[in-house]
């Protein structure tokens, strides 16, 4: 009898059990303790660096010159991390760090490295981290004798790990889908009458879209669409309100969205139309070409023309996730810019953090030069090298100024505030409604 053979082991399959955690990228703090050898240190002594900050968050180093108590021995030295925002907030921030010390002339000596754990109240660290008579030796350079008569030099490197499962904040489409059906209903009608008049419809207003009417009812769009809605105020019903720009297709994954519908998957990848500008000489010729780009480029700028809040955020987060590129950087930041796309804007820079020479050779690039305000933003952003959280710290959280735009809109959501906006005023709006509930 032979061996069975098993069937299928040319198939594979991964399964995720609990939520997966995604590294933020390092970043490191040098911490100079002056006057090493007349520090405190009897075995349990301790000095503290005074905080500093990391992805957002406070940190400080501790170090027993003499040993913790824990240490083995009377000749170590012992070294903690400890991540004062997660303890003041009880609150647990995953990390992976190392300590390092540094010799005279900018050489590592020895580095302890910690896999990724919960921060929270503890800290973190090495009660046997090197011996103190190995620092005190002269030839090990690890004290520098120049200005602070024995300085020892310590590299702390934190990479944060974050809980990515939710990548973009989609606010809810909660329109009655009855609402819907009324729009299908009205517009049923007008295909049947040919003229696009009848006195049976419950439609109040008339767009004329690519040659074609399409009715709809003011009171739904002062609901939903609110600024296409102020185009009815004055307008005669008789009179179709044209629609300059958007094609008819677009236009009306608009209407849906703001009736209560959803916008199918595949409308997301349709062919787009290439000639705005060719059939419509009346076009916002600066950004038509970008925005025939793709159905989602399209729908985010007819969603934020039309004030579309709900569509405009879930068309920003379909553009962050295809549309930037090398090529299409820099319009699309100036694009974001411009039109308060706070999402698009934080991933286009954070784009260009990564690929700055790449972009900088492109043709659309010298448009970015022309804009002092937007070159500022990015030469700080490439010199910081920034890392916004998409977490929070708790309820109490208040550091805006490190959060991401998807976490500031959560946190606008919850609040019952607007959020659509550049950057800057979702800060400043959940700014005053702290100061309100003072």
């Amino acid at each position: 009898m032979g061996t069975p053979k098993c069937q299928g082991m040319n198939s594979s399959q991964t399964i995720d059990v609990g939520t997966p955690r995604h590294p933020t990228g390092w970043h490191l703090t040098t911490i100079h303790f002056h006057s090493f050898e007349t520090l405190p240190h009897e075995k349990g002594d301790c000095t503290d660096s005074r905080p500093f900050r990391m992805h957002g968050l406070d940190w400080y180093l501790r170090i027993h010159p003499g040993g913790a108590s824990s240490a083995k021995g009377d000749d170590m030295v012992s070294l903690y991390l400890r991540c004062k925002s997660a303890a003041e907030r009880n609150e647990a921030v995953y990390a992976e760090f190392s300590l390092s010390l540094l010799r005279n002339d900018g050489q590592v000596d020895c580095t302890m490295s910690c896999p990724c754990n919960a921060f929270k109240r503890k800290r973190k660290g090495w009660p046997n981290f090197i011996l103190r008579s190995r620092i005190l030796d002269r030839t090990t350079q690890l004290l520098n004798y120049d200005n602070y008569g024995g300085t020892l030099t310590v590299l702390v490197k934190v990479q944060l790990f974050e809980d990515r499962s939710v990548e973009c904040f989609v606010p809810k489409n909660n329109m009655n889908v009855k609402l819907l059906s009324l729009l299908e209903s009205v517009n049923d009608f007008v295909e049947s009458d040919k003229n696009g008049y009848g006195t049976k419809s419950t439609a109040d207003v008339k767009f004329f879209v690519d040659g074609e009417i399409i009715c709809a009812h003011s009171l739904i769009l002062k609901m939903a669409a609110p600024i296409l809605a102020d185009m009815c105020d004055d307008a005669d019903y008789d009179t179709p309100i044209p629609i300059i720009g958007v094609r008819r297709s677009i236009f009306w994954l608009l209407l849906r969205y703001a009736y209560g519908d959803d916008i199918p998957e595949e409308a997301w990848t349709a062919s787009t139309s290439a000639d705005i500008i060719a059939r419509d000489p009346s076009a916002d010729t600066e950004w038509a070409s970008l925005i025939s780009l793709s159905p989602a480029m399209e729908l985010l700028d007819a969603a934020n023309r039309y004030g579309v809040v709900g569509l405009k955020l879930l068309a920003e987060s379909k553009v962050v996730h295809t549309e930037i590129s090398i090529e299409s950087a820099s319009d699309l930041i100036l694009y974001a810019d411009a039109n308060d796309c706070a999402l698009l804007k934080e991933k286009v820079m954070d784009f260009f953090v990564s690929h700055a020479e790449e972009i900088r050779r492109t043709p659309s690039f010298q448009r970015i030069e022309e804009s002092a305000h937007v070159m500022v933003e990015l030469m700080d952003a490439l010199l910081s090298k920034r890392l916004l959280r998409s977490f929070a710290l708790g309820e109490k959280d208040l550091e805006y100024s490190s959060m991401g735009v998807n976490l500031l809109r959560t946190k606008l959501e919850e609040r019952g505030l607007d959020v659509d906006g550049s950057r800057e005023v979702l800060i400043k709006r959940l700014e005053l409604w702290d100061d309100n509930q003072l």
